[in-house]
């Protein structure tokens, strides 16, 4: 895990309403040992308002203290909050709570990272907490953000594993995106390491050769006969340098492999 603390955010909305109103529910935690989660429902959601999307219904809803009413053709006949549900006595609360919770979710005066999937809609909740603006919003909560999907696609990184339980519970889903970023956090340091195994290899074939040729007096960058520094002989710029070449060759091999990896 990086040393920087990165939190790792997830909503739950109406799609239709980018309003606080249309937030259901917010989910955060971190990459600190014993992890700092934060939970909380929102009670000034618009229910009603979410009978006309059915996938929130069947997929969001089951993980909320509601309870949906039915005709008889099975559609939404009117949401409402089940107050006796031991969720909503734990975690539900006004939206103006909620800002002040997550503000002391994000103390001091210094940004963490903020990582989420597809998250453009989640940051955009989590700044309508404090009125979207950023001259009131406290300093510690973070005005950018790192998206997941698009950190794996720039990395060329394989899918991560499959969620398997309570997908679009904002919680768990907030611990999956930290899940997903130690996925790309392993990725990056195979990659590394495949890149300086390579590097090496390279520095020793050029060295090689440059050692059974007679360089031309423009091209020599030390004196004839000198030998050229062995790979632990190099500064720490000069290999990371031979590391990044090398990274982007394996990088270039890999963008250009088939999908079907022949």
């Amino acid at each position: 895990m990086s040393s920087v603390r990165a939190v790792y955010l997830d909503t739950e909305f109406n799609p239709g309403n980018p309003t606080l109103s249309g937030l259901l529910s917010i989910g955060l935690t971190d990459n600190v040992s014993p992890a700092a989660d934060y939970y909380a429902i929102n009670t000034d959601a618009d229910l009603d308002a979410l009978a006309d999307y059915p996938f929130i219904v069947e997929h969001v809803l089951p993980f909320l203290p509601v309870a949906v009413g039915r005709w008889s053709d099975g559609s939404s006949a009117g949401i409402h909050w089940r107050k006796d549900h031991p969720d909503y006595l734990a975690y539900a609360k006004p939206a103006g709570q909620i800002a002040e919770e997550v503000a002391a979710y994000f103390p001091g005066d210094e940004e963490p990272e903020l990582w989420a999937n597809w998250g453009k809609d989640d940051l955009g909740y989590l700044h309508r907490l404090f009125g979207n603006d950023w001259g009131a919003m406290p300093a510690g909560v973070p005005r950018l953000f790192y998206d997941l999907e698009v950190h794996r696609r720039q990395l060329g990184a394989p899918e991560p594993p499959v969620q398997l339980a309570d997908e679009h519970h904002a919680l768990a889903d907030a611990r999956f995106n930290r899940d997903f970023h130690t996925h790309l956090l392993r990725f990056e340091q195979q990659q590394r390491l495949g890149a300086e195994e390579l590097a090496q290899h390279l520095y020793a074939a050029t060295t090689d050769m440059a050692g059974r040729r007679t360089p031309r007096p423009a091209r020599v960058a030390r004196p004839a006969g000198t030998p050229r520094p062995a790979w632990t002989d190099l500064s720490v710029d000069q290999r990371a340098h031979h590391i990044d070449v090398a990274g982007a060759l394996l990088q270039r091999i890999e963008v250009s492999r088939p999908q079907d990896g022949r």
